[in-house]
């Protein structure tokens, strides 16, 4: 189950859609991913795991600098049904304190899976956080689809008001890159339709 104040879409009213990228920073895709997003000037929120972070905080400052928004996903990827309470508390500490000490503050939180249970969702009421899922997603991380799969869910299946989830991490093996090459081609038909992309504020 998950506290009330779940998100799970954006407004429907105008054409707006978020665009968010889970389980990085990887130095293979996420510098990539940044190019495509800047070069069609689009923002979107990553849900960061602390300890690639930790390892990559020049990939974290420049996210911060073209004005992408960072969410929480975990220091390392392991669902809640999997935790102790005390891994769970640990977890929840240790990335806030990397993210901390890159000058990130958090205010949105996306849990490994999408899975949450009663520890989870005390340590997401502590720290105020709003957690955001999803409304629609590529399967890109699959080995068994391809970069124009997840361009044809993209370009027809998005709609008003969608929190898209992608991924600049993990995955099959090379996984990102199928959805970065996804993004170059379909970003601009996005923009074509006239969708506009926006990132979660604390309104959200």
């Amino acid at each position: 189950f998950f506290s009330k104040n779940v998100v799970r879409c954006v407004s429907c009213e105008k054409d707006e859609v978020a665009f968010t990228f889970d389980d990085g920073p990887d130095p293979r895709y996420t510098p990539q991913l940044l190019d495509v997003l800047k070069e069609h000037s689009v923002k979107a929120t990553f849900f960061v795991l602390g300890e690639k972070a930790e390892k990559h905080p020049e990939i974290i400052e420049r996210m911060v600098k073209e004005g992408h928004v960072i969410g929480l996903h975990a220091n390392r990827h392991i669902g809640a049904p999997f935790r102790t309470y005390k891994g769970m508390k640990e977890d929840f500490k240790r990335s806030l304190e990397v993210l901390q000490g890159l000058g990130v503050k958090v205010h949105f939180y996306r849990p490994p899976w999408g899975l949450v249970n009663m520890v989870s969702n005390k340590f997401i009421k502590e720290y105020r956080f709003k957690p955001i899922l999803w409304s629609i997603h590529a399967s890109d991380w699959s080995k068994y689809v391809d970069e124009h799969h997840i361009e044809r869910i993209l370009v027809d299946k998005v709609k008003a008001g969608d929190i898209v989830l992608l991924h600049d991490g993990r995955g099959a093996e090379g996984a990102p890159q199928r959805t970065i090459n996804a993004l170059h081609l379909a970003l601009p038909k996005l923009k074509e339709k006239g969708f506009q992309f926006v990132v979660p504020t604390k309104d959200f």
